[in-house]
């Protein structure tokens, strides 16, 4: 099964919207955004048709959300470097059958750069946040190149995005 970009969406938007109790505290929503990433990811297979086995960055990266969210930040910016970073440390600890590499490089700049955008300014709604948001990871995770080696005589070499 391929990453699910509506899917991602909709578990953003709601983490995102208040509703009428309100946010829950900040490192509450850092978990359930890492959540709904690894959700996300979870349903991703690599260029050799293997599927998602773990990704065991996905507890850091909740942490370092909640973090990252109860700071305040006197600039977008820093914000979207330090989210950016956190995921991009979640990603290269991805694992899917076979695989051999992750490298996740290629998709950090672009990652760095649509937060920072999101950050920029106040979103006008929880919902275009969340839309964003899920665009912008859904962006910078389909660029990781999985490279890895399916066993057999002769063994056959793979390398490309998750897909």
């Amino acid at each position: 099964m391929p990453l699910l970009l509506p899917v991602l969406q909709a578990d953003l938007v709601s983490i995102y919207e208040k509703g009428p109790a309100g946010n829950p505290a900040p490192p509450i929503v850092g978990i359930k955004t890492s959540k709904a990433y690894m959700s996300f990811v979870q349903t991703g297979i690599n260029a050799g048709a293997g599927p998602t086995i773990a990704m065991p960055g996905m507890i850091p990266l909740g942490l370092d959300l909640g973090e990252i969210m109860s700071s305040p930040s006197p600039d977008g910016s820093l914000t979207a470097n330090k989210m950016a970073k956190a995921f991009d440390s979640c990603l290269q600890t991805y694992i899917s059958l076979f695989q051999t590499t992750i490298v996740t490089a290629s998709g950090l700049p672009g990652l760095i750069s649509d937060l920072t955008d999101l950050f920029a300014a106040p979103t006008p709604s929880a919902t275009l946040f969340a839309t964003k948001f899920a665009t912008a990871l859904n962006t910078y995770t389909a660029s990781a190149t999985v490279i890895g080696v399916i066993p057999g005589v002769p063994p056959i070499p793979f390398s490309g995005p998750i897909g």
